[in-house]
């Protein structure tokens, strides 16, 4: 079997103090690949202390001969990087340069959202790059990695795999994902050092992401539904599959008294498309007598969001909860955002969260196409009457695979090969006829102003006090 060390691609950001969460996805494929007995390794070099570049900007990486020594120290076989932005490219591409320069013949490969989206624009850009991976890659990896160690390869019959026939570039289109996520083994926490990720930040915590020390759960992958400006689907596909209540809480109880995690960032995209299948995990946490708190960072779906469910939730722990209420206007968020959730759907969840004590951080985007001035005052009216803790405010950004991104090119405002240099909070991507940049900078500190963005902290921190302390859980 072969030698296979999975490295994170350094990347650089505007905000100097990021919070930092474990790689599930790394730690998934990472536990797949183990599995067939291939021997694996973990690199993150994003942990490094962040160094301030001449412009203004921050890099999260170790130097060029750092991970120089790190690559030939393991001597793998095969270098698997994981990339997720446009932004992180390059310094993706020099990890496989670095590789080629230090094993001889070592096999690279990409995976992530950005090669998920791009396709073929990794193996373009760098010669140093052999193959990708697009999607989920806990099955197909190991595929792959079991070709390559026999010599018998048949890129062809490997779902979602790009590869160079000659001087083309061929690439199998991605058709398959797991259904049975119960199947997958748990994350391969124990290949890495989890204190960094558990205590994600010196420095601050993020509103709403909780207290140290920390670790992740994904209980579901994917979304049925079409948001416009999102790009899950590239990677997770069409179709929402989740695991088993008892699945989950068996992974929670590895969390929980083997790496004595406190808190839980609950990563779904939609923990609770499934109401009952939520209830019933929340019932499990109950009946074991778990003394742990969590909460839910990407947000959660507004359906179906009743009493019963809000009270499960408080009573299992949950501490925090994240809302996509994303505009005040029925136009934006049904039409032009393609999110088909009502005005009474939002209000009654966030109700039913705020009656049995949750906090309830509301997240918008503003900078939609077609969004005027008008449309955004129906977000203020919105929000005014909504009794959140607190407001994280976004910019859309086209990433390309969207039906945003479509409209765009369409409409003339982008190109088709636009980029996305950056996604943070401080940098609209684009205007349009309806508003400039500093429209949406002026837009975007209104709502801010609104909602104090340490008042979710302040609620939290109030709602323990008359709670259990967490501690190390036990099993009833």
């Amino acid at each position: 079997m072969s030698r296979i060390l999975l490295i994170q691609a350094p990347h650089t950001l505007a905000d100097p103090m990021a919070h930092r969460t474990e790689l599930l996805g790394i730690e998934y494929l990472a536990a797949s690949l183990r599995k067939d007995a291939h021997e694996v390794s973990f690199y993150d070099p994003t942990l490094a202390i962040p160094i301030c570049r001449s412009d203004g900007l921050h890099y999260y990486g170790c130097s060029e001969s750092e991970i120089a020594e790190r690559i030939k120290a393991f001597a793998p076989d095969i270098v698997g990087i994981s990339c997720h932005h446009e932004f992180a490219a390059l310094n993706a591409y020099r990890v496989a340069e670095i590789a080629k320069q230090n094993v001889p013949n070592v096999v690279t490969i990409m995976g992530g959202l950005f090669v998920s989206t791009f396709i073929e624009k990794p193996l373009q850009d760098c010669q140093a790059v052999d193959f990708g991976m697009i999607g989920e890659a806990d099955e197909t990896f190991p595929e792959f990695a079991k070709q390559l160690s026999s010599g018998k390869t048949c890129h062809a019959a490997v779902d979602g795999l790009i590869w160079r026939e000659g001087y083309t570039i061929q690439h199998k289109e991605k058709t398959r994902y797991i259904e049975d996520l119960d199947t997958l083994p748990f994350p391969a926490r124990d290949l890495v050092d989890m204190r960094p990720y558990m205590t994600g930040c010196t420095d601050y915590r993020l509103c709403g992401l909780g207290f140290q020390p920390a670790l992740s759960l994904l209980t579901s992958r994917s979304c049925p539904n079409r948001c416009s400006f999102c790009n899950m689907r590239l990677v997770h596909g069409p179709r929402w599959r989740g695991r088993s209540p008892e699945n989950v809480i068996a992974e929670l109880d590895e969390i929980l008294n083997k790496h004595h995690a406190s808190h839980v960032f609950v990563m779904d995209d939609n923990f609770t498309l499934r109401i009952e299948r939520a209830k019933r995990i929340c019932e499990l946490i109950i009946q074991r007598g778990y003394r742990f708190h969590w909460n839910t960072p990407n947000g959660v779906s507004v359906k179906g969001v009743d009493a019963e469910l809000a009270s499960l939730m408080k009573r299992s722990g949950c501490v925090c909860v994240s809302v996509a209420i994303e505009s005040g206007s029925e136009y934006i968020r049904t039409i032009v955002m393609n999110k088909k959730t009502a005005r009474s759907e939002i209000t009654n969840a966030i109700g039913c969260f705020v009656k049995e004590g949750i906090p309830v951080v509301g997240y918008v985007v503003i900078g939609m196409p077609g969004e005027n001035e008008h449309h955004f005052m129906e977000t203020v009216k919105l929000l005014k009457t909504l009794p959140l803790t607190s407001l994280c405010v976004s910019f859309a950004v086209p990433f390309p695979g969207t039906v945003l991104f479509e409209q765009l090119v369409k409409d003339g405002i982008l190109h088709d090969g636009a980029t996305v240099e950056m996604d943070d909070e401080e940098t609209p991507c684009f205007e349009t006829a309806d508003f400039t940049k500093k429209d949406l900078l002026r837009r975007r500190d209104i709502l801010k102003s609104m909602f104090p963005r340490m008042r979710v902290l302040c609620e939290i921190v109030e709602g323990l006090c008359t709670s259990s302390r967490p501690g190390r859980s036990e099993a009833l």
